[in-house]
């Protein structure tokens, strides 16, 4: 035995792996716009789950390559992102009313019918789409049941900025929104120039993003359950018929940012949280998202969202195993992307806010995990989180220090035991939950030459029987979990947007976000008004 066998006994540095599946590889765009939508899509949405340019098999005379279905498609959850991109160049040299209908022909109206007929295809062929112009590997993440399935069109146009910033006097080259614009209307002669209402008022809504919004959505909705959130009630909002008009999407994004609806979620509500009556209205004044960028409390945001990407970083340590096919899979498990994508995909699906709750939790627990043999930490939904079946917990186990007969693996067989049996007694312990969902690894600090691995586990829609339940009773003995004593349960709390102090530190900000922007637009009115 060597001096490091001696030090480290149970090194896993050590273990031989079975050879890796075949890695899924990715586009990553053919057009410098391209790659700099998949670049953004890869930060917000993770890797898994975006694919650029994806193709459908539909050759000439079955012959040649397969034909594109959209530039991007995101798949997560109940949710499918068709992405368009058109970056045209803006005509000079025309008068602006002519140079609009040209670019917007060329940039949004072609961007439409591809969305449209990328929407036909997945409804009628959603088998028959592939990651490869040559159609040979197909789309590895399955689309979501046709019942629940939820398809954003998203029209890419890139190329107005700096005339949208002239024409408007400023701003940060936003196309302005009025919604009683409707299909051709917007390239027609007597279109209105850079301005967007329903590019598709026929058929599912589709969404407009400009050389600004792009960035500026996937910036401040970087999960794909705040960036589908969003869009869904952008959707309903704009078709409503209570928007008159707003500067830009991203004024659009911070009424959204800074209004909370009766049930408690980000809403086009009125500013008291409750709905527009009948015969209501709001204009949205070009600044309101300056103002946002500006105020303490969005600031106070930021910093405390910081600790949230501990979460995203757990996330893509899978997604890196599964993308390139080194995931090692628990006996009698599937060894396909379909069956390791399902656990990931919930911890995908977990909002911004949420994961800054989690954050919090991760970091904590790895300090404890350098105090403890084996610390658990669970995240359990409360009353108001938006999920109430799903539940995660975070568990390390520390090498044994003396030789283990079967070395690393069976000190990972054991820890998968662990990890088994803690996920069962919190579905036993929480029976209003669906689905368990939970991590195991070696504590936060580990030596050289030991390495670190990280299992994962879903329990879902469990069928309890007596004979389950009395292994589960032995294993609880067993293992020493949640007996009486060594269990306890705290809720997660936080302010999405923190109360921040003066400047002095000695008192309260007066003025809260949602009272401050109300009072901005407020002057902007009355500034208005007064030049009249």
């Amino acid at each position: 035995m060597t001096a490091a066998d001696r030090e480290h006994p149970n090194s896993g540095l050590r273990v031989e792996y079975p050879p890796p599946r075949p890695p899924i590889v990715r586009s990553t765009g053919e057009t410098p716009s391209e790659r700099y939508l998949a670049e953004l899509a890869d930060k917000s949405f993770l890797r898994l789950w975006s694919y650029p340019n994806a193709f459908i098999d539909k050759k000439q005379s079955g012959k040649g390559d397969g034909k594109e279905l959209c530039d991007l498609l995101v798949i997560c959850g109940d949710h499918v992102l068709i992405f368009s991109d058109k970056s045209i160049a803006w005509p000079h040299g025309n008068e602006l009313p002519l140079a609009w209908k040209r670019w917007a022909r060329r940039s949004i109206a072609k961007s439409v019918a591809q969305i449209r007929g990328a929407q036909r295809w997945i409804e009628q062929f959603p088998d028959r789409i592939f990651i490869d112009r040559q159609c040979t590997h197909k789309l590895p993440i399955a689309l979501p049941p046709l019942d629940r399935r939820k398809i954003h069109g998203i029209v890419v146009a890139l190329g107005a900025g700096k005339i949208s910033m002239e024409h408007f006097g400023g701003g940060v080259g936003s196309l302005a929104i009025v919604p009683e614009i409707k299909g051709d209307q917007h390239w027609t002669d007597d279109s209105v120039p850079l301005t967007i209402g329903d590019v598709s008022p026929d058929g599912p809504f589709i969404h407009v993003l400009d050389d600004a919004t792009l960035d500026i959505l996937l910036r401040e909705l970087d999960t794909i359950t705040d960036f589908t959130s969003y869009l869904t009630k952008k959707e309903a909002f704009i078709r409503s018929g209570r928007l008159i008009g707003a500067g830009g999407d991203e004024d659009l994004l911070a009424y959204y940012m800074k209004t909370m609806s009766a049930a408690g979620e980000h809403d086009f509500a009125k500013p008291d949280g409750t709905a527009f009556g009948d015969g209501e209205h709001v204009s949205l004044d070009p600044g309101i998202f300056a103002d946002l960028m500006q105020h303490p409390q969005y600031l106070a945001k930021k910093q405390a969202d910081r600790v949230s990407y501990a979460w995203d970083q757990l996330l893509d340590s899978f997604i890196n195993t599964i993308l390139d096919g080194t995931s090692i899979v628990p006996e009698g498990q599937p060894n396909s992307v379909a069956y390791q994508e399902r656990a990931v995909r919930h911890m995908a699906l977990v909002s911004r806010f949420q994961r800054r709750l989690m954050g919090e939790g991760l970091i904590g627990a790895f300090r404890k995990s350098l105090q403890h043999e084996r610390f658990t930490r669970s995240f359990v939904p409360g009353p108001t989180d938006p999920d109430q079946e799903t539940a995660f917990f975070f568990m390390t186990i520390a090498l044994p220090s003396f030789p283990l007969p079967g070395g690393y693996e069976q000190y990972r067989q054991g820890r998968g035991s662990m990890l088994e049996a803690y996920a069962y007694a919190l579905l036993e312990k929480h029976p209003n939950l669906r689905r368990v969902i939970g991590i195991a690894r070696e504590p936060a600090a580990q030596p050289a030459g030991v390495g670190v691995s990280e299992d994962l586990l879903m329990l879902e829609d469990v069928v309890w029987s007596e004979e389950l339940k009395a292994k589960l009773a032995e294993r609880k003995k067993l293992y020493n979990i949640m007996t009486e004593g060594n269990y306890t349960q705290q809720p997660a709390r936080g302010n999405e947007f923190p109360e921040v102090l003066s400047r002095n530190g000695l008192r309260p900000v007066k003025s809260t976000l949602r009272e401050r922007l109300h009072s901005a637009a407020k002057s902007r009115r009355e500034a208005a008004r007064r030049k009249k």
